[in-house]
């Protein structure tokens, strides 16, 4: 029987703790035993159709997102495999998934690449993303203070007051990008901006950046002379990168950054860090997050025995 979860079921199962868990041990797990494939798009007029998988013997699991994108927004849907016998374990919502498994990554990008352990964060953006990031970053560290910037003033503040109630610290909203990032010493971009509004100007106290807004080509937060200042560049994937990191696409384009100097965050994870200067993690989100916490959230809601909605895909 295949176990159906909604995104109610999935925002009730799902813990940051967990996330980052999950995330951090698929990443000491990632090239070893554990394969995560690119994305792959189909557009259409008005529709843009995702699809992204992975297979992870470490887990016994493999699973596949599928995310349709129109002019009303995004639909997610997450398929659980078991390896063994390519049963059909669960077909989950993946809205949820997916903002927590982005805010993990983060979380362990910075841990293991920046070193601090308290740390003022600044947070380019105000979405259903960003709450999660801010998440993930006060679960792996002390985080002294928030300051946020979006375009809308209402939003922004919306978003401060959330944060301040949700997790208990400081939150204030920035007038302006360069108000927002002053005197922080980390800070995370998750916008939907298609053409880069972060510059190294910005950047003087920033001692490590998550860049996570863009997955395309074409898009980019960051100018490359803002991604030629950070003496490591570290990617989730560098194959997916190479395909999808419109800032590091565009840097390197301009001469701004060489792709042979980029980590990956399974190597660090793995193999440990000796942090130099300025250090960037440039986040695609890839298809082996999505697999390590969907396969994490499964098990729980079978030991919970309280999730009993499921469907029979066999022929009989």
């Amino acid at each position: 029987m295949t176990l159906l979860l909604s995104e109610s079921d999935i925002h009730q199962l799902v813990t940051m703790q967990d996330a980052i868990k999950a995330v951090e041990e698929f990443f000491s797990h990632k090239g070893i035993d554990a394969v995560s494939s690119q994305r792959t798009r189909t557009f259409t007029e008005g529709s843009v159709l995702h699809v992204m998988h992975a297979s992870h013997p470490y887990q016994g699991r493999a699973g596949v997102k599928a995310y349709l994108a129109t002019r009303q927004g995004a639909k997610f849907l997450f398929l659980l495999y078991d390896l063994k016998d390519g049963t059909l374990l669960a077909a989950m919502g993946a809205d949820f998934l997916g903002r927590y498994r982005t805010g993990a990554a983060s979380g362990v990008a910075t841990k293991h690449l920046c070193g601090l352990k308290s740390f003022r964060l600044a947070v380019a953006g105000s979405g259903s993303q960003a709450a999660t990031q801010v998440e993930a970053l006060v679960r792996i560290a002390n985080v002294e203070r928030v300051s946020v910037w979006s375009p809308t003033k209402a939003s922004r503040e919306r978003f401060a007051q959330s944060v301040t109630e949700a997790l208990g610290v400081e939150c204030n909203a920035s007038e302006s990008l360069a108000e927002a990032f002053k005197r922080c010493e980390v800070a995370t971009t998750i916008t939907t901006a298609s053409r880069p509004f972060v510059t190294d100007q910005l950047l003087g106290g920033v001692t490590h950046l998550n860049a996570c807004g863009s997955n395309r080509e074409s898009r980019a937060e960051l100018s490359p002379e803002a991604v030629s200042i950070f003496s490591t560049v570290c990617v989730d994937d560098l194959v997916q990168a190479k395909t999808e990191s419109g800032d590091l696409i565009q840097a390197a384009d301009a001469g701004a950054f060489k792709w042979e100097s980029a980590l990956e965050l399974g190597q660090v994870v793995r193999n440990g860090f000796n942090r130099k200067g300025k250090t960037l993690f440039k986040s695609n989100g890839i298809a082996g997050e999505d697999v390590a916490l969907a396969s994490l959230l499964y098990d729980r809601a079978i030991r919970n025995g309280e999730y009993d909605a499921s469907f029979d895909f066999s022929i009989r």
